[in-house]
């Protein structure tokens, strides 16, 4: 395992480490139980006794002397020391403090790994006095696949997951131990909270617990990981993303709120990546771990840090205050509070009423991360941003609304906006997706992409498809394999025209809107962490055959779970917006191909990449103008190269969707060929459609 190197003196052999401890006595090896010297660490002993936190302990694992130990420093000031003893070739985990703050209880396990050990892996549940005397072992134990190994019940009560992965209680007073469940039949173990009724992991599942029978009936995870039940059994807390936020929920509701964001004001600057938390047994101090936005939990430059919360709604207070400045890594803290009292009754803070815009789309702004509502609009996701262009590429226009047209091509938005959009959606580990979709008929076989957050299946963030049972969403998370996993599916209405469909998630939560209306909420699970996305297309995913016909517009990325009432909102004001869009003459005909304009070339056309020619079709039946023939402008050239439809032979038969061209003020700077004949002439229709093959 890669740790902080330990002083050179400790590093040599004894008479040369004598020698050199009498030239360097700093580079002197650190006898156990005193502190090791730790950059910015004797600064600390003043802040914690300036904090006012009372008398108490926090204790975590460190590895500043090379395999990971205990270490406890008192909560009114003073020195850290090592508390659990040396013992070669082990590494010492999983600190919890007894709710009289006399006993420190750990896990002993084989040292030198670079990740967590499998839950598999036995360990020794050890003991210690918060003096340092009496560490003893008490039983084979394991983790809950990450570093918690054990709850205290009370003074004397300790419930772990022993070698086998099943669930017990120690009497530490008689010695005895009996069954508290069995565990699962393989994988993580599970911890019981002290009123018996809820069993977790480190997937973040709170699963409630039947104390007659033992049996545990496992809850979909909320994603994350590291969660943890307080000892009154009214909450749980864990680490719902990477990096944060820490997240608190509500057990007997399953509602859940943030306590402490990522990146939260109340800690320094360079240490807003958080982790590993844990609560005080009175609520009013979170205990966690954070970094300077470097994941690996067992190489990074973790510090320990102390928040204040509302005991009763978890919120925080004031700035948190750092218990460790040492760059080895410290992480996974327990802390008590001398004279604590019982904890108030739960109250999870209301949701917070976000303001609407006044008016125009999105109605809902605040989380906004990307928005591309139609071609020749603002298009920015907040103010002084810059406006988003598509890039448009094979078969692909915007019709006389601006509104993206897909026949086969795709739209990529730019890098930058690709970036960010990953970035953000990671960095809350939630998304609300919405977007304005009119497919131009129903596909056979494997759904094809609307729009992709990725570098390809293999590497997909966010996924929307179209399919003949309608749309599917796919969001990649730790749950799932690369691409995706299950999708969700959105049935459309048959015959089904234009729909404003809505997706939100975060872990555990996944809510599906159709028109403003909930369409269904199918169980989902997992967080956002193993995204590397950076490429946001429409209508096509690169690596992936198959292309999505039909028009796109409004659509958003919100960095955040709309409300049922805000995506209502949004959906009002889209559908009102093309209620109220001028209409325009549409023909819907059977026409056979008769003659066609002289195909230009790119170089005519230079340095523009696009044209259009004129075409005569004779009309199978009489259709509502009572002509018997038309003249269409269709596409000639897109992205610079020839279009499917110039490629129809004379002679072909198709399904003509048209508008009246002098409807089409997107057109007037195209280029158009037309060589037709005078007797050809008629009144000029532009081909509108996207389904048909050509």
């Amino acid at each position: 395992m890669e740790t902080p190197q330990r002083p050179l003196a400790a590093r040599l052999a004894p008479p040369l480490a004598l020698l050199l401890a009498a030239v360097c006595p700093a580079c002197a090896p650190v006898p156990a139980g005193q502190a090791a010297p730790a950059r910015g660490e004797t600064a600390l002993e003043g802040d914690l006794a300036a904090a006012g936190l009372g008398s108490g302990w926090v204790v975590w694992e460190s590895n500043r002397e090379g395999e990971f130990r205990i270490w406890i420093r008192p909560l009114d000031g003073g020195t850290a020391r090592r508390l659990s003893t040396d013992e070669a070739g082990r590494d010492h985990c999983c600190a919890h403090l007894s709710p009289d703050g006399a006993r420190v209880a750990y896990l002993s396990m084989p040292a030198g790994r670079r990740k967590y050990a499998p839950p598999e892996t036995a360990g020794e549940l050890r003991l210690v006095e918060t003096d340092g005397r009496r560490d003893r072992r008490l039983a084979s134990a394991r983790h809950y696949g990450e570093h918690r190994a054990a709850l205290w019940w009370s003074d004397d009560e300790l419930s772990f997951i022993d070698g086998a992965g099943d669930s017990r209680l120690i009497d530490l007073s008689t010695g005895t131990d009996r069954l508290l469940s069995r565990g699962p039949p393989r994988g993580e173990g599970y911890l019981i909270d002290p009123t018996g009724r809820w069993a977790t992991s480190s997937t973040a599942h709170f699963s409630p617990r039947d104390p007659a029978t033992g049996e545990v009936r496992v809850s979909t995870p909320l994603g994350g990981c590291q969660a943890w039940v307080a000892p009154d059994g009214e909450v749980g807390i864990w680490s719902a993303g990477a990096g944060g936020p820490i997240d608190g929920v509500e057990l007997a509701t399953r509602r859940t709120w943030t306590v402490l964001a990522k990146h939260d004001p109340r800690l320094p600057g360079d240490r807003g990546y958080l982790y590993f938390p844990m609560l005080s047994r009175d609520r009013s101090l979170l205990a966690l771990a954070a970094s300077n936005d470097e994941h690996d939990h067992f190489r990074a430059d973790y510090d320990v840090f102390l928040q204040r919360l509302d005991p009763a709604s978890l919120l925080p207070r004031e700035r948190a205050v750092r218990v460790t400045a040492h760059p080895a890594i410290d992480r996974y803290p327990d802390v008590w509070r001398a004279g604590h009292l019982a904890p108030p009754r739960l109250a999870p803070p209301a949701p917070a009423a976000r303001p609407l815009a006044e008016s125009g789309w999105p109605a809902a702004r605040e989380g906004l991360v990307f928005v591309w509502q139609a071609a020749e609009r603002a298009n920015r996701h907040q103010e002084g941003a810059a406006s988003e262009i598509l890039e448009e590429r094979g078969e692909t226009w915007t019709d006389r609304l601006g509104r993206l047209v897909l026949a086969g091509g795709s739209a990529a938005a730019a890098p930058a906006s690709a970036a960010r959009v990953a970035d953000a959606l990671r960095a809350a580990n939630a998304v609300t997706v919405e977007l304005l979709v009119e497919p131009a008929g129903s596909t056979a076989g494997a759904a094809v992409p609307v729009l992709a957050l990725g570098s390809g299946p293999r590497q997909r963030g966010l996924w929307v498809g179209h399919s003949g049972a309608g749309l599917e969403l796919r969001v990649r998370t730790g749950e799932t394999g690369p691409g995706g996993g299950v999708p969700a599916v959105l049935a459309l209405p048959p015959g089904s025209g234009l729909h404003h469909v809505a997706f939100t998630y975060s872990p555990g939560r996944l809510r599906i809107f159709l028109d403003g209306a909930p369409a269904g909420a199918p169980a989902w699970r997992g967080d956002f962490f193993p995204w590397r996305a950076r490429e946001l297309t429409f209508g096509a995913e690169p690596g992936l055959a198959g292309s999505f016909r039909g028009r796109l517009s409004h659509l958003a990325i919100h960095a955040r779970e709309l409300t049922a009432e805000e995506v209502a909102a949004e959906a009002a004001r889209v559908l009102e917006e093309i209620a109220g869009a001028p209409r325009v003459e549409t023909l819907e005909v059977e026409a056979t191909l008769r003659a066609r304009s002289r195909l230009p070339t790119l170089d005519e056309i230079s340095p523009y990449r696009r044209a259009l020619v004129t075409e005569h079709w004779q009309v199978e039946g009489a259709p509502q103008s009572g002509a018997g023939s038309v003249r269409v402008a269709r596409w000639a050239l897109l992205d610079g190269r020839p279009a499917a439809a110039a490629a129809l032979p004379i002679g072909a038969r198709r399904r003509l969707r048209l508008e009246p061209w002098d409807a089409q003020p997107q057109l007037a700077s195209v280029f158009l060929s037309d060589t037709l004949p005078p007797e050809a002439a008629s009144r000029l229709w532009f081909d509108a459609g996207a389904g048909a093959e050509p």
